[in-house]
């Protein structure tokens, strides 16, 4: 039991970024503590104070972990647990009902747990200034305002770096796959994305096969993507270049087969994105 709560404590301090913004679960613990001491409306005090302690005191329990771990067959998933805990909004209240209660030194706390705790968002190698009102790449956008979705649902075979973006600008752009091929732990890689990505120079001709099996209308390449043989060998035209990417379009791909590949491209999509451990 004791090597389960390790294990639990390990987990909680993974998520909460211990090892680099340990703060915050310290604000957090805090803040907690003094709604505690402090709030007496019964409903914010069971919703702000009740919940997450119990939801605490559930995650540590290896007799909590043992039967959740047992029930779900899934132990991959228990710090979802966290989730639930409304961090932002038990500091933040806190720290409101600190500076209605005691304005200056409330306003002292809260300024120099901002200066001290907080960081420059743009410091991040993940965080960049936003490029446009979508706070999406441009180049993705360029690339979708490319496509033809007028006549509905397209499938396209897109480059991994913009797998992420495409959909979050225009939800008529289907994909054979999506981000769960570049996370490591699902496991999930299908034969057109190693035709796609796992090579220096792509296999036209495997790559086409496998993009027909999945009805796609378009493939995007980057501009100085490799190909052994021209893709319009294979009933592909180049339809515009943007940005730096290649848009090819299935010239091929016959009205009904397009319409076919329409209706079940729902089925394709949701099949294809969930790895194999999840089906």
């Amino acid at each position: 039991m004791w090597g389960i709560f390790l294990e639990s404590v390990a987990i909680f301090k993974n998520y909460m970024g211990y090892y680099e913004n340990g703060y915050l679960a310290g604000i957090f613990l805090l803040a907690l503590l003094y709604l505690w001491m402090t709030e007496k409306d019964k409903c914010r005090r069971a919703l702000l104070v009740y919940v997450p302690t119990v939801l605490l005191a559930l995650f540590f329990c290896p007799l909590f972990r043992k039967a959740f771990v047992g029930i779900l067959d899934d132990s991959g998933t228990y710090y979802r647990i966290l989730w639930l805990l409304q961090m932002s909004i038990v500091s933040a209240y806190a720290i409101l009902r600190l500076c209605r209660r005691h304005p200056r030194i409330g306003a002292a706390a809260a300024c120099i747990v901002i200066a001290v705790c907080g960081n420059y968002v743009y410091d991040s190698q993940h965080i960049t200034p936003a490029e446009n009102l979508y706070h999406l790449p441009q180049e993705a956008i360029d690339v979708a305002d490319a496509i033809d979705t007028d006549e509905g649902a397209v499938m396209v075979l897109m480059p991994e770096e913009l797998i992420h973006f495409v959909r979050q600008y225009d939800t008529n752009i289907w994909m054979p796959y999506g981000r769960e091929v570049l996370i490591p732990g699902w496991d999930y890689t299908p034969e057109l994305y190693l035709e796609m990505e796992r090579s220096e120079v792509i296999h036209t001709a495997a790559l086409t096969e496998k993009a027909s099996e999945y009805f796609c209308s378009y493939i995007v390449l980057k501009e100085d993507r490799k190909t052994d043989e021209p893709l319009t060998q294979y009933g592909y035209v180049l339809q515009n270049n943007v940005s730096g990417y290649l848009i090819y379009r299935n010239q091929s791909l016959s009205a009904s087969a397009e319409d076919e590949g329409r209706m079940h491209s729902t089925n394709l999509s949701a099949r294809s994105s969930r790895p194999a451990s999840l089906k």
